[in-house]
């Protein structure tokens, strides 16, 4: 026994649109999950910055910075703290008072001191007062220090010279002599013994 809808004629189709109506369900079911799961991975990923950067110490780079800062903050030494001899510092010492001999004294003293010596010889000036020139800012506290241990005040930024420091030994310090290092008493005398031998060779200094 047959109905009508056992009777389809040929080419023509039947229930076509039940078809295409499941298709479409499923591709939005796809496109669904996909969706999903992409807000899925995007949540994870959130959350585990969000662990992370609460699980870092923030103290860390505080203190980073704060070495940072504190280093390139630190003061390089200045002249009074300077206070050992650079012997590859090269002095020259020069005779300015007239007085024979003061040249070679006052050189014996800065070499027993550690400097390495340069030109000794006689100087023409009308200045009374001893000078320590040097010869660049970075000689500038070695220069100190040879005039602290000469006894003597003045230091000056010079271009006239050719040393890293020149002493200019002048009439208020050329009777005087070279005052010794603090505690170095056993230098005292062999600048004393120098000085009376320089006096008889004085055509070093004129």
């Amino acid at each position: 026994m047959t109905d009508e809808f056992d009777e389809i004629e040929p080419g023509r189709r039947s229930g076509a649109h039940r078809q295409e109506s499941a298709a479409h369900s499923n591709v939005g079911a796809i496109a669904l999950v996909v969706v999903l799961a992409l807000v899925a991975v995007l949540l994870v990923v959130a959350a585990i910055n969000i662990i992370t950067s609460s699980m870092k110490d923030p103290e860390s780079n505080v203190g980073e910075s704060g070495s940072d800062s504190s280093a390139s903050a630190k003061p390089s030494p200045s002249e009074s703290e300077v206070s050992v001899a650079d012997s590859s510092i090269k002095v020259d010492v020069l005779n300015g008072s007239g007085v024979s001999g003061t040249a070679k004294k006052f050189s014996d003293a800065v070499e027993k001191k550690g400097w390495t010596i340069g030109k000794v010889g006689n100087y023409s000036t009308n200045l009374s007062t001893s000078t320590v020139y040097y010869k660049g800012e970075d000689n500038a506290s070695q220069a100190k220090l040879v005039a602290d241990s000469l006894g003597i005040e003045a230091t000056e930024a010079s271009e006239d010279f050719t040393s890293d420091v020149t002493v200019v030994i002048c009439s208020d310090i050329a009777e005087r002599g070279p005052e010794p290092s603090s505690g170095a008493s056993d230098e005292s005398g062999a600048d004393g013994g120098s000085g009376s031998q320089t006096d008889s060779p004085a055509a070093s200094d004129g």
